[in-house]
């Protein structure tokens, strides 16, 4: 990739690169040999904060980077707060004038950029973003509905009394659809019984101002978000996608903030904060719900003891296995209907939205979240999709 020097040259060059891809994709139908889409990564980091200077973010980067890919290299822009990484196999320009949510872009191979950023994400102090179904349908309001991508495993439901012993009886979703009949199809799925299996992972919106003829003026980008936080572009215009970059970070920030004012505490006597609620729509199975979650296995990442309060009724004092969450431990109360979360305060609600997101492609996809004053469900009236 060539190394350009400031957001100006970047927006150039990427808008050379999307036009190059467009292009190819009106002749032949698809992608040319070598043509790759542009993507952008939203990666979460708890090491940050408003205070910390340049120097130890780009410093921790690299750090992180070389644990990867040893021969991994920073170059400065003009910009304070866009850097090139550089890798053997890959380049990458990292924006971080959010600290906590740090983008890096990219337009080489996915094959090659996706286990990269998965390590990088999987490092201490980093994460990815976790969109449950209610949050990331909310992206829809970034532009217009173009399609989704549904993923979903039942990994608690008690197998049926046919099960045979030879056959795996799990029920699977694995879905793509997009353009015309995608606003239909979604519609006909969600208001049917299958709707607790509609673990949408993917949701894909069109901006455009597709207002006249002139070249000038038809302007578009087509955005598959996915629901760790990954974005990739398809059209003529880097300026849009930036947009829809800039827009994703502030909807999940402000969830995230949101939920972290409600954190658990008790000073001088007084308890503070308030309990968040994951409402399940239909009753599970809390025993083997408990066994899914608290493992400290992948996707969930989180690992406790439960104490059993009655036939139907859990607690268990968990730690997040991937970043600690500063050390502190979250009190779970799990029933048939609900988990319900004390987080302590000063932790960080990425654990939250990580069960939350999970939840809806292995147990409910329906499943939602409130907590006083603030509620996640799938509404589509708010989303357009209605």
């Amino acid at each position: 990739m060539e190394k350009v020097k400031s957001r100006a040259g970047l927006e150039h060059h990427f808008d050379a690169i999307l036009n190059n891809n467009y292009e190819s994709i009106i002749t032949h139908r698809k992608y040319s040999y070598g043509h790759n889409a542009i993507k952008s990564y939203v990666v979460e980091c708890h090491l940050f904060k408003d205070e910390t200077s340049r120097d130890s973010i780009t410093s921790t980067v690299l750090t992180h980077a070389q644990t990867i890919e040893s021969n991994a290299k920073l170059f400065d822009t003009e910009d304070e707060t866009l850097v090139f990484l550089t890798t053997e196999k890959a380049d990458y320009y990292l924006d971080f004038s959010n600290k906590r949510y740090i983008v890096l872009h990219t337009a080489e191979p996915t094959k090659v950029t996706d286990p990269f950023i998965k390590r990088f994400y999987t490092e201490k102090g980093f994460d990815s973003l976790w969109l449950p179904v209610p949050l990331l349908l909310q992206t829809n309001q970034f532009g217009r509905f173009w399609g989704m991508g549904v993923s979903f495993r039942d990994s608690i439901e008690e197998p049926s009394e046919q099960d045979n012993d030879l056959i795996e009886d799990i029920q699977d979703v694995s879905l793509s659809v997009k353009r015309h009949f995608a606003k239909n199809f979604f519609k006909l799925l969600m208001n049917s019984d299958l709707n607790r299996m509609m673990g949408i992972s993917r949701l894909s919106v069109l901006r455009s101002n597709f207002t006249n003829n002139t070249d000038e003026e038809n302007r578009f980008i087509i955005d598959d978000i996915k629901y760790n936080g990954k974005l990739t572009a398809k059209g003529n215009s880097y300026a849009k996608h930036s947009r829809i970059v800039f827009e994703l970070v502030k909807l999940y920030g402000e969830a995230i903030t949101k939920l972290e004012s409600y954190g658990i505490s008790f000073d001088e006597g007084f308890l503070s904060g308030n309990p968040i609620t994951i409402n399940f729509s239909q009753p599970v199975l809390p025993e083997k719900l408990v066994n899914l979650v608290f493992s400290g296995d992948e996707p969930f990442r989180l690992w406790g003891i439960e104490e059993r309060l009655n036939d139907h009724e859990y607690r268990v004092y968990a730690v997040d296995m991937h970043h600690g969450n500063l050390g502190n431990r979250i009190m779970f109360e799990i029933s048939p209907h609900f988990i319900r979360i004390a987080l302590p305060k000063n932790s960080c609600a990425n654990t939250v939205f990580r069960l939350l997101a999970n939840l809806n492609h292995y147990v409910d996809a329906m499943a939602d979240l409130e907590v006083e004053g603030y509620e996640l469900k799938v509404d589509l009236s708010g989303t357009g999709l209605s």
